[in-house]
């Protein structure tokens, strides 16, 4: 019976160490990459497998769908892997592992995309220089008393009827009677004030301007020593007492009742 469990146990490892460490089962590798890219295969080395699966970058992390591809494949009965852009290769993504689209074997084939024209896909974009979408709507200008025809362009043709707009200052629209909208409307060194070009004072002038006299207060000072030396002058001397009219009249009367009392008392005594 011991014999019969050691050959068996022979029968067991010895095909086993014999046979591959790695296996694929999409056939991936440098050789034929291409139709591995849109097949999902799995890689096991031991007894551990590895899926293909699709990253969030060419370093990221696995995600459902993307561009990029991390295909596992057996080289040197090593397992190894590497990512691929699917869009190189001709298909239009990676989904669940595995290359997606119309795929080609032509690894130098490229996809350019064509670039998406703003206009006509109805909504206003200003920064890409619409005036109006779609094309053939009614468009509107400055004021609502200002309409037209959207062209095919995305540029709002006002009727000629219209009248002219009123020139606004600070609408991010330079009329011919502004200088300027914007500080890059401007010449160096300068910047848009009030739609007016002003030039931009540095440092050194402002601290000047700080530090001019100013005239206005120096005419001020000489006013007013005028007016202290044309204040007349005031005797505050005590002569302007002693001769005064209220006094003199007082001992007036005092002498005229004292020769009263003197005659009654001569007519009674």
């Amino acid at each position: 019976m011991r014999k019969i469990t050691i050959a068996l146990l022979f029968i067991l490892i010895i095909p086993s160490a014999f046979a591959a460490l790695c296996s694929d089962t999409d056939g991936g590798g440098a050789s034929n990459k291409d139709s591995a890219l849109k097949t999902k295969g799995s890689v096991t080395y031991g007894i551990t497998p590895m899926i293909d699966t699709c990253l969030t970058s060419e370093e990221g992390v696995s995600t459902n769908s993307s561009k990029w591809l991390r295909e596992y494949f057996c080289e040197n009965d090593q397992r190894q892997n590497k990512v691929y852009d699917c869009t190189k290769y001709g298909y239009d993504r990676c989904t669940n592992g595995e290359c997606v689209g119309s795929g080609s074997n032509q690894s130098t084939t490229t996809r350019t995309e064509e670039p998406v024209n703003a206009c006509g896909n109805k909504r206003l974009e200003k920064d890409k220089g619409e005036q109006c979408d779609p094309p053939g709507s009614i468009c509107f200008g400055k004021t609502s008393e200002q309409y037209g025809v959207c062209n095919p362009d995305c540029t709002c043709k006002i009727s000629k009827s219209a009248p002219a707009a009123p020139v606004v200052c600070g609408d991010s629209e330079r009329d011919t009677s502004e200088e300027c909208e914007e500080d890059k409307d401007c010449p160096a060194n300068y910047l848009c004030s009030s739609c007016k070009c002003v030039k931009q004072l540095t440092p050194e002038e402002i601290e000047a301007m700080k530090n001019k006299p100013k005239p206005q207060a120096e005419e001020s000072d000489e006013d007013e020593d005028d007016d202290k030396t044309g204040l007349p002058e005031v005797n505050l001397s005590s002569t302007n007492f002693s001769d005064n009219a209220g006094i003199k009249a007082t001992s007036g009367i005092t002498s005229f009742f004292k020769k009263i009392f003197a005659w009654l008392g001569a007519l009674f005594g």
